[in-house]
């Protein structure tokens, strides 16, 4: 099987670096006015890869024994998309306008990011029945062998609270976003708070667990502090992060100094000082992404605080591939200067990340895979549909959080002076509504392709442990996790963002409100 795919994903990266090859033999360069057929092609050559490897995804159901090791195929398949995305970006590195050679250098740098988030990721795994034989190890609780999470395990996990909002500030600081006082308070404090007492919670859970294990240990019982750190952490979230995000989604600020130039007077032959203000709006330039990406960051700390310890930190790792990955596609968009859209490649890709997250997180495609201990997290007695809410949080966080990231294709960069988004609204919220239905077809394609071939194999001796397993998980992670998801993303929240850019005014309004404000 690796060398199957292994052998795909260099024939496609070969496939690549000849046809581009083929285009710089003809004498056209990037940089050169005669450049279009270059532009126009590796846009289209992007998004024919990205079409072939989702049709190799759907492919993967015709065997058992891919079937069961999608989790292998996935990163694969992603690896060699990043990859050919890396290419690109080194392509654009001999362009003669240094604009485009700063792109493509941020675009590579996104891509081997990703690339190495990847294999970082693949290492959190959960073994099949059917994987053992093939020497697959689990990884998932620390040890091979172990069925809880360890201690150091636990953590490590406390390291993603000053490494996640850390990240997200850097993104908002390229237009110096991270100034403003929502994105201060929340990212800055609240939302390490919040993945704080996450963090320690775990911390005491790991604790309880190994004492209850160990017959001679005598340890306290952390329950009811456990029980008051969850309730806590989900409340700064929702209380604090979400109703700061609804009264101000927007991190901008205005800058105002006050200069004096001296100016001669015509008729006295003297200079008279002058006072002049100068106005910087700081945020002005992302506006748009900035204001949905903290919704997206109180929706993560939701799911962050139902993931174990692994799975604590591979999500993380996933939150920062989605940042990187809106980047990389706005990079390549400079670098490349074309019309042609990479809306399919993007949007696949964050298919994929959203399988190769559900996998890091702990998860198979199996009903033994589900982790029924997340049920009582902050909940001390069963309660069916609070403690069922908890475990589909859970086991379907990678896709929740990789759907709420769709509406960042359209909106990520996109300042507050848009002239697209004043002229016609309709038209960029259809942009939006787009590329979530492209998100939309990708994994219904999956899910008609599992269930094409568990009826076709419906008489196979491995239908009830490979085929219907597969298929039976396709419904929740079509209906409830993307669907749902993708409703709330933009018929909430992208709706809501934009109808307040609107009515926020232009960058003179607000530098005036400023000025009446001191």
């Amino acid at each position: 099987l690796d060398l199957a795919v292994a052998g795909f994903t260099i024939g496609a990266v070969g496939a690549f670096c000849v046809l581009t090859l083929a285009y710089r033999q003809t004498g056209v360069g990037i940089g050169d006015s005669s450049s279009a057929g270059f532009t126009f092609g590796v846009p289209v050559l992007l998004n024919a890869i990205a079409v072939f490897v989702t049709l190799v995804h759907l492919s993967v159901f015709t065997s058992n024994s891919y079937t069961f090791n999608e989790d292998s195929v996935v990163l694969y398949l992603l690896q060699t998309l990043t990859l050919v995305l890396f290419g690109a970006a080194l392509n654009t590195l001999a362009a003669k306008s240094e604009t485009q050679k700063a792109a493509g250098q941020r675009a590579a740098v996104c891509a081997f990011l990703i690339l190495v988030l990847n294999r970082i990721a693949s290492y959190s795994t959960v073994c099949r029945e059917e994987q053992i034989p093939g020497g697959c190890k689990p990884t998932f609780y620390g040890s091979p062998s172990a069925s809880i999470s360890s201690v150091w395990l636990a953590v490590a996990n406390l390291a993603m609270v000053w490494i996640v909002p850390s990240v997200v500030l850097r993104f908002l600081q390229r237009s110096r976003s991270d100034t403003a006082s929502v994105a201060r308070l929340w990212i800055g404090i609240g939302m390490r708070v919040s993945m704080g007492m996450a963090a320690v919670y775990w911390i005491l859970d790991s604790i309880d667990a190994q004492s209850a294990l160990d017959s001679n240990a005598s340890g306290s019982d952390w329950s009811e502090l456990r029980v008051l750190l969850a309730r806590t952490a989900v409340g700064i979230a929702l209380g604090g992060g979400f109703a700061a995000w609804l009264a101000n989604p927007f991190c901008l600020d205005v800058a105002i100094s006050d200069l004096s130039e001296t100016q001669p007077t015509t008729k006295h032959k003297k200079q008279s000082a002058q006072p002049k203000r100068t106005a910087i709006i700081l945020g002005f330039g992302n506006a748009y992404g900035v204001a949905y990406l903290l919704f997206v960051t109180v929706v993560f700390c939701v799911l962050y605080m139902v993931q174990q310890p692994m799975g604590g930190i591979m999500l993380s790792a996933l939150f920062v591939e989605i940042l990187l990955a809106m980047e990389l596609f706005d990079a390549l968009h400079d670098a490349l200067q074309s019309n042609v859209s990479l809306v399919p490649a993007q949007v696949i890709m964050l298919g994929l990340l959203s399988y190769l997250g559900y996998f890091a997180t702990g998860h198979q495609f199996t009903l033994v895979s589900l982790q029924w201990s997340t049920a009582f997290v902050g909940v001390r007695e069963m309660q069916l549909v609070l403690c069922g809410a908890i475990v589909g949080l859970n086991t379907l966080g990678a896709f929740v959080l990789c759907a709420l990231g769709v509406p960042l294709i359209a909106l990520w960069n996109q300042s507050l002076g848009s002239q697209l988004l004043r002229i016609a609204p309709g038209n960029f919220l259809a942009r939006t509504t787009g590329a979530a239905a492209a998100y939309l077809a990708y994994h219904a394609s999956v899910s008609t392709s599992s269930a094409i071939f568990a009826a076709f194999f419906r008489r196979h001796l491995m239908v009830w442990k490979v085929f219907a397993p597969r298929f039976m998980f396709s419904a929740p992670v079509l209906l409830s996790s993307v669907i749902l998801a993708l409703c709330l993303a933009i018929g909430f929240a992208a709706v809501r963002v934009l109808r307040m850019g609107l009515g926020v005014g232009s960058a003179q309004s607000l530098v005036a409100e400023r000025i009446l404000s001191k």
